[in-house]
């Protein structure tokens, strides 16, 4: 008995002296505040990651038939693929995302256009960086934040065919096409809690809130196919506008909770638009050419922490879609997207 005694009262010494090593006393105020300063800033790097994955582009596949409005009338399937890798830290106070984005349309068989096959005409291979630069420091609990991007991308098709036809029309069978640009941006985001019960009946009211966020970029290209740089436009401004909703629940079964609470994307509502400036030739110098906007709306599925149905309607004014961006046209879209939406973690 006196070994085991002996052993139980070492066992709690030690703790108590691992105890002290960890919460160390501050030694003078000076040095609380350098600890608190250093906290501060490495939770606010932490979220702040978190954050710019929450508002980044979202990722989209329609089906045959869910994508129309194009003069291909509709596709076998379309999407837009964007995975993001993200280089952040609790040291690092900026965030680097990596960008392997893609875009492609199987077209359905048009005999007269030379179609066979469920064709994939072109694909439009976008890869690139961005880095975002905070303005303030945050945490869980703020409610407005700020910040700057600064993106690279390449964009082009893998072709190496002639740009245009003989007939002096754009080569969409295999014409190339190859740019570069630069984004300089300005991001933002304001939240307002609700306190009011929103779908869910197992909820803490005073929790539940919305989120306004947004950013406005200047797009400048530079070293674009020589062929296409006359028609193509070197400057673009792009603007988006969010809304998300954002509530709290929790699982219950015969009155007693499950788990604590946690959060979970409504829904999000995105509005996109472009204006195209600088000198465009080949008839693509008209307002209508400059302009694409959209309209989005996001569903997230209940159970999943980066899928949502979508549905999105809007006009290209010139096409995304590498050398397709002579053609305009209003379009209606819905399918899956994917992304970073705010959801437990499964």
């Amino acid at each position: 008995m006196k070994k085991i005694a002996a052993l139980f009262i070492l066992n709690m010494v030690c703790f108590q002296l691992f105890a002290q090593t960890d919460t160390l006393p501050f030694h003078s105020r000076a040095q609380r505040d350098t600890f608190n300063k250093i906290n501060a800033k490495r939770t606010s790097n932490t979220v702040f990651a978190h954050q710019t994955l929450n508002y980044s582009p979202l990722s989209y596949a329609c089906p045959p038939f869910f994508d129309l409005g194009s003069p291909k009338k509709y596709y076998i399937l379309s999407g837009d693929i964007i995975p993001e890798f993200i280089i952040a830290s609790s040291k690092i106070p900026v965030v680097l995302q990596l960008t392997a984005r893609y875009k492609v349309r199987v077209f359905h068989n048009n005999i007269a256009a030379g179609d066979s096959s469920f064709p994939v005409r072109t694909p439009s291979f976008m890869p690139g960086a961005t880095l975002f630069i905070p303005l303030d420091l945050i945490n869980e609990t703020t409610p407005n934040i700020r910040y700057l991007g600064l993106a690279y991308f390449h964009h082009s098709n893998g072709q190496d065919g002639p740009e245009f036809k003989n007939d002096g029309s754009f080569n969409l069978y295999n014409g190339n096409f190859s740019t570069n640009y630069i984004e300089p941006s300005f991001h933002f985001r304001r939240r307002k809690y609700t306190g009011v019960i929103d779908s869910v009946k197992f909820q803490v009211p005073e929790r539940n809130y919305r989120d306004w966020y947004g950013n406005v970029g200047l797009e400048i290209h530079f070293d674009t196919d020589p062929v296409l740089r006359s028609s193509y436009g070197n400057q673009r401004v792009n603007f988006q506008l969010g809304y998300m909703s954002v509530i709290n629940y929790w699982n219950q079964y015969k009155g007693h909770r499950l788990r604590d609470y946690y959060y979970g994307e409504n829904y999000r509502i995105v509005f996109n638009a472009t204006i195209i400036a600088g000198d465009r030739d080949h008839g693509l110098s008209a307002i209508n050419k400059r302009i694409n906007a959209d309209l989005n709306y996001y569903w997230r599925i209940r159970g999943s922490p980066n899928t949502s149905l979508f549905v999105s309607s809007g006009y290209s004014g010139s096409d995304t879609y590498n050398i397709y961006y002579a053609n305009s046209y209003f379009f209606i879209r819905a399918g899956i997207a994917l992304g970073f939406f705010i959801a437990p973690n499964l």
